[in-house]
């Protein structure tokens, strides 16, 4: 019989674990809100403005006035934390009637983007201008009251942006304002774009994503967040290399980018390229070594070159960075049982199974070495079954099924399982003949 360790070596799963870019500084805690567009009413805002432009009226109008303009700047303009403003209804009045005041000397365009903010549009206004006026009308609305706003500003013409996407682009410079907090202004920029990149790809759309952040690097080719942020989209793509440049790219421009040296070691481990990986690996951890991430992967590298020893102490440190990563606690559950752990290695795939009762490898793994030590033989089973039930293209877990029904006396059952595992890839030709044998009696 196959030692312990033979039986439990298996090849790692691959998965997406590459380290994601945030901008910097974080985008502070929102208070959880039901849906702010109800606590301003538009109709009561009609009543002192009866002629406001809304939502796809302002920019309609906008841009027929603005057809046979060279440049513009536009502005949106959101007041803060409006779930905390005990009189919406009367604030948004008072800042219209302020931007309604700037726009007639400016002159400008205004009107609603929604319920809590106010776009507008200024003909032959660069970006400084913009800045000026931001200025003004957050000057002008300090004097009624403490309320405050937060402001975008985006001007045509940039890139190759349409006079149509300039208040669209406003809004993703609001977007990239409300990381600073309330009372903020910020011009459109390529961390703008990183931010707006970052939406699409939270929101699952890579391409939307992509684009965005090659529009940054055109506004800003040394933006390291953007370089790292396009690697790890091609690396979900798998398209390893052109991942690999754009994280030594980033390593270029900021040698103590943690984010992109760990990246860039990744690409390596996909690659099964082991020693470039962990000196990748290594010089993350040199920066900073409470990346639970860092040391999951090293650890799992180190399981696949059979240096069992080395692996068990990144995994544990990997499951006191992260207690709930039930692939953790499986990957340390490995590492045991290749050091013939065989108690310790049951009780991390139980702690496996707490955090994720349908990881299959664990519920196999598990199974086998109750068969093992021969207890809860009906629990090993029904453990090996369920593991074969979620993943049953593996031809490891269908030899272990083999070898339970071979050791109840179920031949048929016994080599009906290990001629699967054969077809499965895993090597079962000794069990094959073993039941041959019995079932021909010799």
């Amino acid at each position: 019989m196959p030692p312990p360790t033979e039986e439990i070596h298996r090849r790692l799963t691959t998965e997406q674990q590459f380290l994601f870019s945030k901008p910097t500084p974080e985008a502070p805690a929102q208070k959880p809100e039901t849906d702010i567009n109800d606590l301003i009413s538009v109709e009561k805002l009609k009543e002192k403005f009866p002629e406001i432009l809304a939502e796809d009226r302002l920019q309609e109008e906008a841009l027929a006035r603005l057809a046979d303009v060279k440049t513009f700047g536009a502005m949106v303009v959101r007041l803060d934390d409006v779930a905390y403003i005990i009189n919406p209804n009367d604030i948004m009045a008072t800042l219209a009637g302020v931007i309604d005041t700037v726009c007639q000397s400016a002159p400008g365009i205004w009107g609603l983007v929604n319920p809590f903010t106010v776009g507008c549009f200024f003909p032959e206004t660069d970006e400084a201008k913009c800045l000026d006026l931001s200025r003004k009308i957050k000057d002008l609305l300090s004097k009624t009251g403490g309320e405050t706003v937060s402001t975008g500003i985006a001007v045509y013409p940039t890139l190759s942006f349409a006079k149509a996407d300039i208040l669209n682009n406003a809004q993703k410079a609001l977007d990239h304002a409300a990381f600073f907090g309330a009372n903020s202004c910020v011009a459109f920029d390529s961390v703008s774009l990183n931010i707006s990149g970052d939406k699409f790809y939270q929101a699952g759309d890579l391409e939307g994503a992509m684009r965005e952040y090659y529009l940054a690097l055109t506004l800003d080719e040394n933006n390291v967040n953007v370089h790292n942020s396009l690697g790890v989209c091609h690396g979900i793509r798998q398209d390893l290399e052109k991942a690999l440049d754009e994280f030594k790219t980033a390593i270029r421009l900021s040698p103590e980018e943690k984010m992109a040296i760990y990246n860039a070691g990744y690409v390596h481990f996909l690659k099964k390229e082991y020693a470039d990986a962990l000196a990748y690996f290594q010089k993350a951890e040199q920066i900073d070594e409470t990346v639970f991430e860092l040391a999951i992967q090293t650890g799992r590298i180190h399981l696949e070159l059979n240096q069992a020893e080395t692996a068990k102490k990144y995994l544990e440190k990997a499951t006191i960075l992260n207690p709930n990563s039930a692939a953790a606690f499986r990957l340390l559950g490995d590492a045991y049982a290749s050091l013939d752990l065989i108690t310790d290695a049951i009780t991390a795939y139980k702690t496996t199974l707490k955090r994720n009762p349908e990881d299959a490898e664990a519920l196999s793994a598990l199974g086998y070495f109750y068969e093992l030590q021969g207890k809860n033989a009906d629990i090993a089973l029904m453990l090996c079954l369920q593991g074969i039930e979620l993943s049953p293209d593996n031809g490891l877990f269908r030899h272990r099924i083999g070898r339970l029904y071979l050791n109840r006396n179920q031949v048929e059952k016994a080599l009906d399982e290990f001629q699967k595992a054969q077809e499965l890839g895993y090597k079962s030709d000794e069990y094959i003949s073993r039941t041959l044998k019995l079932l021909s009696g010799s």
